[in-house]
């Protein structure tokens, strides 16, 4: 069984869906500690006339050092502000029913935890784009002894897992130990983190940015295609 472990972050980029449609199992580490401003979770960038610009949820619990799961979002305001943002920069593209219909109704649910809102957010947009074989868990719906980078080697051994899919960034690396986990009867794969330019609005393309950008401009079966297709070698 192919199992992929990663934070629920605030719409990621297409490589976080890459990794969901190559797993069997995808687990939600949300048992991870909520490292501040400065993180996928509460934040992501799109494109805007100006060039790339940030949307952030604003969160409580700022420095108490609250796990993902316990983090609370401040409040609802925000969501109006997020919507009109992406309704006014990409009004042109062409794809606004997808903004409506998918991720709309999750940011007008009033979640109040990051947590369940990312996650849903993440569930929906797995759903557009056809990812129905993935399965989803939640780290704290697990019993584990360890929390966050450290209960990696434990989800995967509660699991079940026989491939741990894993990113190519400096962060999953962090806390990857190929041997510690072949050790354990677990084999290590990763997910392509090259993905075909595709049509955007104001200019030049900008790269890695929140997936919102490919599904406003090119819709969701184009967006599943990017998933699937190689790109250039790494």
């Amino acid at each position: 069984m192919i199992v992929g472990i990663h934070q629920p972050n605030y719409l990621p980029w297409l490589g976080y869906f890459r990794k969901i449609a190559a797993c069997d199992l995808f687990v939600f580490c949300d048992n991870a500690q909520m490292s501040g401003s400065q993180t996928y979770v509460s934040r992501n960038e799109i494109k805007t006339r100006d060039g790339r610009y940030w949307i952030t949820i604003p969160t409580k619990n700022k420095g108490d050092f609250s796990f993902i799961h316990q983090t609370l979002v401040a409040g609802h305001t925000w969501v109006r502000k997020h919507m009109r943002t992406l309704e006014i920069n990409y009004s042109k593209a062409g794809r606004l029913d997808v903004l409506a219909e998918v991720v709309a109704p999750v940011l007008f649910r009033g979640h109040e935890r990051i947590a369940d809102l990312n996650i849903a957010l993440i569930r929906a947009i797995a759903q557009v784009l056809g990812l129905n074989s993935v399965r989803f868990v939640r780290a704290t719906e697990l019993p584990l002894q360890s929390t966050g980078a450290e209960s990696i080697p434990e989800i995967l051994q509660v699991v079940g897992a026989t491939t741990y899919m894993s990113g190519r960034g400096g962060g999953a690396k962090r806390y990857l130990n190929v041997d510690s986990l072949q050790s354990m009867g677990i084999k290590t794969a990763f997910v392509s983190t090259v993905f075909e330019p595709y049509p955007q609005l104001y200019g030049k393309f900008e790269p890695n940015l929140s997936v919102v950008d490919a599904l406003l401009n090119v819709g969701p079966e184009r967006t599943r295609k990017l998933l699937t297709a190689s790109g250039d070698s790494e």
